[in-house]
């Protein structure tokens, strides 16, 4: 039996992955199976319905529901006033309960892992019970939180932020990042820089192989994300307001599929007076959507991490036109494997480009695949993730 036990621990539903986040550890907990037994536990609210199809993809799992706990009187108190405590966040310390902390510390002693992944900074409560197992420690930040757009006008809450992430970011063995952005930005703000490893984000390259060609003659612009995330909301909007109607006016049968969960009513609304603007919600599986669209937008004007969208358009062979913040932490140069468009007029004159020369939209999408297989898919991403565990090992 292999010797080489991972226990990854998750704050959303491991599987099926809908999602950059779910995306993001599905991929580390695939690729550390293949490094030897992998265990996951998660802490979420809601029931766990994912157990069955865990075990039958060789995973063990544990989950704990945030939400059905009674929290005692001084959890209570601890989370209601946790901005008086040097590192309590409301959303890590709702996270955590004592419950989960004891049935945590019990699986670290039935499972035995020789490595422990915390996925996400948000988990940070639950490091000191980690810290007290014998193995090494790793930090997946999916983003720098520290860095994000999102907290500039509410600096206290940046400051607690970054004062979690940097404590999180000393004390692990390693902290995993999704870019060489991201590395100089948690190198910027902590001073950090030997415990840094690059984990690239990536998609598996078969799970987006169409199963049988589908053309893309028609008009129709796609966008995914959960818009109850502002970044993802804003960029909708955008699409909605700005880049759909432009488009609408020269292809009359042009179409926006805006996919993914949590719509807002401002979506809705608009799906409701435009037949051609479609919500879907949340949907199990995005790859119809990929397959099918002619092009994705991606008008993003903040956030952090890499864009795993941009990944299942590149694994799909769908062609993209995003924003340079949108595109950030990617090795995509624009007009090669994408095109870049920083205003919505620019975007929409590069979609208008695409649809007017399929012959040059098919050779970017060629480049945009070729990369992908290179620098993004699991095969490529496992060999950054094995010289990370080696070092560890060192």
């Amino acid at each position: 039996m292999n010797s080489f036990r991972s226990l990854v621990i998750v704050q959303v539903p491991p599987y099926p992955p809908m999602g950059g986040v779910a995306l993001r550890n599905w991929q580390t907990i695939n690729l550390l199976k293949r490094q030897g037994e992998v265990a996951i536990f998660s802490i979420y609210k809601g029931t766990d319905d994912s157990s069955l199809a865990l075990l039958e993809k060789g995973f063990q799992l544990n989950h704990y529901d945030i939400g059905s706990p009674n929290r005692s009187w001084q959890g209570k108190l601890k989370k209601r006033l946790g901005f008086l405590r040097p590192d309590g966040y409301p959303y890590s310390d709702w996270l955590y309960t004592a419950t989960a902390g004891k049935q945590l510390r019990q699986f670290l002693n039935e499972f035995q892992p020789t490595l422990i992944v915390f996925e996400e900074l948000w988990l940070y409560p639950y490091l000191q019970i980690a810290k007290h197992y014998p193995c090494p420690i790793v930090l997946d930040n999916h983003n720098i939180e520290g860095k994000k757009e999102d907290y500039r006008l509410q600096s206290y809450k940046l400051r607690k932020i970054r004062h979690i992430e940097k404590k999180f970011v000393q004390q692990a063995d390693q902290t995993w990042v999704c870019s060489t952005v991201d590395a100089h930005q948690l190198q910027q703000l902590y001073g950090v820089r030997n415990t840094v490893r690059v984990i690239p984000n990536g998609v598996q390259a078969s799970f987006y192989q169409p199963t049988s060609p589908h053309p893309r003659d028609n008009h129709h612009l796609l966008f995914l994300g959960k818009y109850s995330y502002q970044p993802n909301e804003e960029a909708a909007l955008i699409a909605i307001n700005e880049i759909y109607p432009a488009l609408k006016q020269s292809y009359p049968d042009c179409q926006l599929w805006l996919v993914g969960r949590d719509p807002t009513p401002a979506m809705k609304m608009a799906a409701g007076d435009d037949e051609d603007i479609h919500i879907t919600g949340m949907v199990h599986d995005v790859r119809p959507y990929l397959q099918t669209a002619s092009v994705m937008v991606v008008p993003l004007r903040q956030g952090g991490g890499t864009r795993l969208k941009i990944l299942e358009a590149f694994a799909s062979r769908c062609p993209v036109i995003s924003t340079p913040k949108g595109a950030e932490g990617l090795q995509a140069q624009d007009n090669y494997h994408l095109h870049l468009g920083e205003t919505p007029e620019q975007i929409i004159t590069k979609v208008k480009h695409l649809w007017q020369n399929k012959s040059y939209a098919q050779q970017m999408v060629d480049h945009a695949y070729g990369l992908f297989m290179k620098t993004y898919s699991w095969q490529a991403v496992e060999q950054s993730i094995s010289l990370a565990l080696a070092r560890l090992s060192k």
